[in-house]
């Protein structure tokens, strides 16, 4: 990206600029540890640390112009260098990431969702590739200024594609006003980050605003027909709308079975028959795997060249990844994060992946974050679905061991890893899933 400070200026007369200089922006940074020659600063707050603290920092790594609320400005002004006066950090980003980038001609496409957003925008990147040059990110930017950093490297891409995240009110909503999306997708709702945003019914709020923001500008939605909360979304949608799942009306999801080698669904798309597989794992993964073909269809990708994209998925790590931990023991790693559908969707797969009694079947499971007020019962659900699997041996890592209610409790990851690699001590096969909340640290065994 390139644009002079003028183009702010001009756009956003609301908004004062003190020591004024017509500097060219090259990028977007809030990171001082990663700040270039030629970014903008945001000066973000957290529970923790206040970014203003670091402007002049920004400045020494090589930042040409800082936001700043208005309350902080004393404190930067005789830097010399110039800064963007804002009433908050919110609005100033929300107005200045919209005037950087509304420019761009390249379609954005927005998925959000309480689950699979990451595995779907990969999916559909994987697609679009054959078509031309696409700008997404392979590592976690969903926050309003991660995905502006990820367009700041914008140069010509045919494709945009992003994945919109939350953890407070109005997140979606407010990121959508910013990047003006071209179309999108919501997956599901489910209890992640409910203990944020007050609930289940608040996150389906949430993310019903990129529907509002859709619905209100005339542009495509995609949406999963077989959740109960987004079921509302479509009676209501009276524009462009593709909907896909066992009900779906334009991707009807016929059936769907998983492997060791992975996920094969078969749908129907006007009329005709599709047999669809992906090198990753979990039943679920065909509504993933269907929201990216509907989003590349409205891209103009036809259904075929999509199947034929995703016949050479992989997936990546961390989400039920199957790893050789020793000559004896796999490790299936899906300890990314969790939540109470995608823990019910690996235990079942796991399940239904690794016979009983092929293998000695182990599972590690720990605490899932975030849920507010239902974290006691989902916890108790999630134990009481496990002990109907037979496996033969259950160890859990978490506060919510008493919630879930069976086998044995372990400190902590390293205890888990110790459990492992007694296990490879031993002549049986084994394999192991690990999985729980980012926090738990299970990831850690495999890393």
């Amino acid at each position: 990206m390139n644009i002079k400070l003028s183009i702010i200026r001009d756009r956003l007369p609301e908004f004062e600029i003190i020591n004024f200089e017509d500097v060219e922006i090259t990028g977007v940074n809030y990171d001082t540890r990663e700040i270039k020659g030629g970014e903008i600063f945001f000066p973000l707050k957290g529970e923790n640390f206040d970014g203003h603290d670091y402007i002049s920092q920004a400045f020494d790594g090589g930042a040409v112009v800082s936001l700043c609320e208005s309350e902080h400005v004393g404190s930067v002004c005789d830097l010399g260098k110039p800064i963007i006066v804002v009433d908050s950090i919110k609005e100033g980003l929300e107005k200045v990431v919209n005037t950087l980038f509304s420019d761009i001609p390249a379609p954005i496409v927005a998925i959000t969702g309480s689950t699979g957003k990451t595995t779907t925008r990969d999916m559909l990147v994987s697609i679009l590739k054959g078509e031309g040059s696409v700008l997404s990110t392979d590592t976690n930017l969903n926050t309003l200024w991660g995905n502006a950093k990820v367009l700041s490297e914008y140069d010509d891409h045919k494709y945009i594609v992003l994945e919109l995240g939350m953890d407070s009110p109005g997140e979606i909503g407010w990121a959508c006003r910013a990047l003006e999306p071209d179309l999108g997708a919501i997956l599901n709702i489910g209890y992640v980050h409910a203990e944020n945003v007050g609930g289940i019914e608040n996150v389906y709020k949430v993310k019903k605003d990129l529907a509002d923001y859709l619905h209100r500008t005339g542009k495509p939605l995609v949406l999963n027909n077989d959740d109960q909360w987004l079921k509302e979304i479509e009676s209501s949608y009276t524009h462009q709308l593709l909907t896909y799942g066992y009900s779906g009306q334009d991707f009807r999801l016929i059936d769907s079975k998983v492997s060791k080698e992975g996920t094969t669904f078969v749908f129907i798309h006007k009329e005709r028959e599709y047999e669809c597989i992906v090198g990753v794992y979990g039943k679920e993964m065909a509504y993933n795997a269907l929201a990216a073909i509907a989003l590349a269809d409205l891209l103009g990708v036809s259904v075929e060249k999509s199947v034929l994209a995703l016949a050479s998925y992989k997936g990546f790590a961390g989400r039920f990844e199957i790893v050789d931990f020793s000559e004896n023991v796999t490790v299936v790693n899906d300890a990314y994060n969790a939540n109470p559908t995608s823990m019910r969707m690996a235990i079942n797969t796991f399940d239904e992946v690794f016979d009983k009694g092929e293998y000695e079947r182990v599972v590690i499971l720990g605490d899932m974050k975030e849920l507010g007020e239902v974290s006691s019962e989902q916890h108790r659900l999630i134990g009481e679905l496990v002990n109907t699997k037979g496996f033969d041996r259950i160890l859990y890592v978490g506060d919510f061991f008493t919630e879930f209610g069976v086998g044995e409790r372990l400190d902590n990851w390293q205890e888990a890893k110790k459990v492992i690699e007694e296990l490879s001590g031993d002549n049986e096969e084994s394999v192991v899933l690990i999985k729980a909340s980012h926090g738990i640290g299970l990831y850690n065994i495999v890393e």
